[in-house]
C-alpha cells in the first residue's frame, strides 16, 4: 500500500476523505486485477478531467512514443495545453519524456490502452483523424520543403 500511495502522486481533491474513498473504490475491483493495476488506476483517479481525458486518448496512439504535437491532436488540445499535461502526466511518472520525445511504459501504456476503449467510438475515430492529418501535414511540408524542419516539429 506505500507503493501504491506514493505512486498515485498526489492525493485527489486535496483531502484525505477523498483520497479514502478512491482507495475503498480500488480495493473492491473484481480481484482479477493486480496490485499494479490497482495503482495504475488510483493514479489515473487522483488526475484532473482534462489529464484523464489525454492519458486515455494517449492510450490510442499506435507507436511507442510520441512528440507534444501528437498528443495536441489526439486530444484536441493546443501545443501549450498538451505540453502543460505532458509535464505533470511525467512528474506522475504516467508518462517518461525522452528528450522532444515521449513515451508510456509498456504496463501502464496497456492501461491507458484498455481506458480508451471505453471511449465513444465517435470520439476515438475524431482523436485518431486528428493525428492521421497531423502525419499527412507532417508528410506534405517534407515534401514541398526538402532539407527543411516542418513546423510541426518546431519547439
Amino acid at each position: 500500500m506505500p507503493g501504491q500511495v506514493r505512486y498515485a502522486g498526489r492525493t485527489p481533491n486535496g483531502t484525505v476523505a477523498a483520497f479514502v474513498e478512491q482507495l475503498d473504490r480500488v480495493r473492491h475491483q473484481p480481484l482479477e486485477a493486480t496490485g499494479q493495476e490497482r495503482a495504475f488506476d488510483l493514479s489515473y483517479r487522483a488526475l484532473p478531467a482534462s489529464r484523464r481525458r489525454l492519458f486515455r486518448y494517449l492510450g490510442l496512439h499506435p507507436g511507442p512514443d510520441f512528440d507534444v504535437c501528437a498528443a495536441a491532436a489526439l486530444g484536441n488540445l493546443t501545443l501549450v495545453h498538451a505540453r502543460r499535461t505532458l509535464a505533470d502526466l511525467c512528474e506522475r511518472r504516467l508518462v517518461v519524456e525522452c528528450g522532444t520525445r515521449y513515451r508510456i511504459p509498456d504496463l501502464i501504456a496497456e492501461h491507458a490502452r484498455r481506458l480508451a476503449v471505453d471511449e465513444a467510438a465517435v470520439l476515438r475515430a475524431a482523436a485518431l483523424d486528428r493525428l492521421a492529418r497531423l502525419g499527412s501535414e507532417h508528410h506534405s511540408d517534407h515534401l514541398s520543403r526538402p532539407g527543411r524542419q516542418a513546423a510541426t516539429e518546431q519547439p
